[in-house]
């Protein structure tokens, strides 16, 4: 036999004793847990149905265990182990994987009456099945008890037990959970004849946060009522889906209030089920109104992506949740999903509120607000349901951690409407802005094509004046050259229609100048208009014996005056020069122009004056200067200062 062989028997001859001892504990074990062979259970201290009231607490009087075996039958019961006892938290015992055991609890009851005592059991809430076993006192034997219910709609979580007079026995309830992680142990007895008060306690022991919850579900339906119209109204998906929050939202809160504790087959889908399906909708909702609000898809387009990538991962756990729900039977896989729905929730909240404060946007800011009041009253639940962290000593909503959610959504809707109205006046001034912009746009064209008008009619105006100077012009030349030469040959014979002829059509040149000059654009400026008017004053006194002086700036401002005000002026200027020459009887006149914001030509004779009683007479010159003055929006003036007067005045 070689070395490592007889090493390997030594070994198993070491280890054989240990192997047959630990068979023979099994064997023996199992042996003494036959349920012929179990010695009775010693009694607990035995709860009196004869003084049951409302809703009596038994937990101090109850074992608990629980079992991951598939059946149990009523003969196995005493022989479990039940290692906890005494204590009014086994809801804390509850964990997702003890949704799958079956839980089995163990009290003992008495009835010190002389007459027969009936109670309804109430283990807590919520289960699938109640069963209840009774086994008597100094016996091995448990027998089943039939399934009584009570006379009332919520009734699926109450079993009615009966003992006869100064009988005592030991009772066994056999619990399945339903698939949900509410469920709570908290056994309690109801007299017969108290059990619809025990319900409606059970079921309405929350009448302060019942009362938040119905207030809160009132301004949210409110908001949804608000949604739905500024929908209708604007046709903006966002207020849609804005409702679709709320209407989400607030149906969960308002189921969790009005079947709280009620055992009845909807409230037992609602809480394993439908409350998760319920929240996946809603906050899918919030955040796809999020990116429509806010228009991320324009203005955030990192933010976009990441929000829906977030909606996107929420609708397919939500999808794996209803699918595990249905075909997995083990529980921890769908609530594994549900929890992780709510860790990517909060992600999704968290990394929303720390990209929304680097934007710096008052609209942002408003609802990452919101978002932040939300998530923190959220979180401060949440540590209240896991560890029933207490805030106040005494029975308060301050305790509850629905009260703290409910708030941190009041809060966030504060804040949605403070941002709807922030955007609602941004809105409106952008709308203004674009209607001046689409105004002036308007304005500008119509400008453009005023411009183009006037263009067209310049360069009409520029045609006429050119065919006027070159076919009108020569041709009255000629006239008047023709007329010269005819009374240079006649000599001492001269006819005076040979003079009329010719003086005629000097005038008619002189006439037909100004025309051209008035319609020539290049003279439209206010430069041109004084230096034309001083040349033909100068030339219009140059014969007569009237001095004329005229007085005018150094250097004249350019500034553009449109040929039908520089006809005007100089029409009306011409005028009042006529009138000095004719009527004045002056031996100096002085013409004094001066330019700023206005143009003023002032004409000041040195002769008789106007004679105002008589001003009719020659009243249609005066008339004359006026209206046109008038036509182009400007000044006229007449007085007599030693001498007489005359001021024109054009605002430039």
């Amino acid at each position: 036999m070689s070395g490592r062989s007889y090493s390997n028997l030594s070994t198993y001859i070491r280890v054989t004793p240990i192997i047959l001892l630990i068979l023979l504990f099994t064997c023996l074990q199992h042996t003494l847990a036959q349920p012929g062979l179990s010695p009775t259970p010693a009694l607990e201290k035995p709860v009196d149905l004869a003084t049951n009231g409302v809703s009596d607490d038994i937990s101090a009087s109850t074992w608990l265990c629980f079992s991951h075996l598939k059946t149990i039958s009523p003969q196995q019961l005493p022989n479990l182990d039940y290692p906890i006892k005494g204590t009014k938290k086994y809801e804390h015992f509850i964990t997702p994987e003890r949704v799958n055991y079956k839980a089995v609890l163990r009290f003992t009851l008495t009835n010190s009456s002389a007459r027969e005592q009936s109670s309804f059991f109430c283990p807590g809430f919520y289960y699938d099945s109640i069963r209840l076993f009774r086994q008597a006192p100094h016996t091995v034997t448990v027998t089943a008890l039939p399934d009584i219910f009570p006379d009332d709609p919520d009734s699926l979580g109450y079993r009615k037990i009966t003992l006869a007079p100064h009988d005592t026995a030991v009772y066994y309830a056999l619990l399945t959970f339903i698939r949900s992680p509410t469920n709570s142990i908290n056994p309690s007895l109801t007299r017969e004849d108290l059990i619809t008060h025990g319900i409606l306690y059970n079921h309405k022991n929350k009448t302060s946060i019942d009362i938040m919850t119905n207030l809160f579900a009132g301004i949210m339906l409110m908001m949804i009522f608000y949604g739905v119209s500024e929908y209708l109204q604007t046709a903006k998906p966002e207020f849609l889906y804005y409702a679709g929050y709320c209407f989400f939202i607030s149906t969960l809160l308002f189921l969790k209030s009005i079947l709280h504790n009620a055992t009845t087959s909807f409230n037992f889908f609602f809480e394993g089920f439908l409350d998760n399906i319920i929240f996946c909708l809603g906050h899918i909702s919030y955040i796809v109104f999020h990116r429509m609000f806010l228009e991320t898809r324009k203005n955030y387009k990192s933010l976009d992506r990441y929000l829906f990538w977030g909606a996107a991962a929420i609708g397919l756990l939500m999808i794996l949740y209803i699918v595990t729900w249905f075909l997995i039977p083990d529980f921890t896989v769908a609530n594994s999903i549900e929890d992780y729905t709510k860790y990517v929730l909060m992600t999704v909240s968290l990394v929303f509120i720390v990209k929304g404060l680097s934007y710096r946007n008052q609209l942002m800011n408003y609802i990452v607000m919101g978002n932040i009041s939300l998530f923190a009253l959220s979180i401060l639940s949440q540590v209240i349901i896991a560890t029933n962290f207490h805030l106040v000593k005494s029975v308060s909503v301050l305790n509850l951690a629905l009260f703290y959610y409910e708030v941190g959504i009041t809060i966030e809707l504060l804040f949605f409407l403070f941002a709807l109205t922030y955007k609602n006046k941004m809105e409106i001034i952008l709308s203004i802005q674009k209607e001046e912009k689409l105004k002036l746009e308007t304005e500008r064209k119509e400008l453009e094509k005023q411009v183009a008008v006037l263009a067209a009619k310049q360069d009409e105006r520029n045609r006429i004046s050119a065919d006027m100077h070159d076919e009108l012009g020569s041709g009255v030349t000629a006239i008047r050259l023709m007329s010269e030469i005819v009374k240079s040959k006649m000599k001492d014979q001269v006819l005076p229609e040979i003079e009329k002829i010719s003086h005629s059509a000097n005038e008619l040149l002189n006439k037909m100048n100004t025309i051209i000059w008035t319609m020539t654009s290049s003279n439209d400026s206010v430069e041109n208009l004084v230096a034309y008017i001083r040349s033909y004053a100068v030339e219009f006194f140059e014969n007569t014996s009237i001095d004329c002086y005229f007085s005018m700036p150094a250097s004249i401002p350019h500034r553009e005056i449109n040929g039908e005000k520089r006809r005007n002026m100089f029409l009306s200027v011409k005028e009042a020069l006529n009138n000095v020459l004719k009527h004045s009887q002056s031996s100096v006149v002085k013409i004094n122009v001066t330019v700023s914001d206005k143009l003023i030509i002032q004409i000041q004779d040195d002769g008789v004056g106007i004679n105002m009683e008589k001003l009719r007479k020659f009243g249609n010159g005066l008339h004359n200067m006026k209206k046109r003055m008038t036509s182009i929006d400007g000044e006229f003036e007449i007085a007599n200062h030693q001498g007489t007067r005359t001021t024109f005045g054009l605002t430039l």
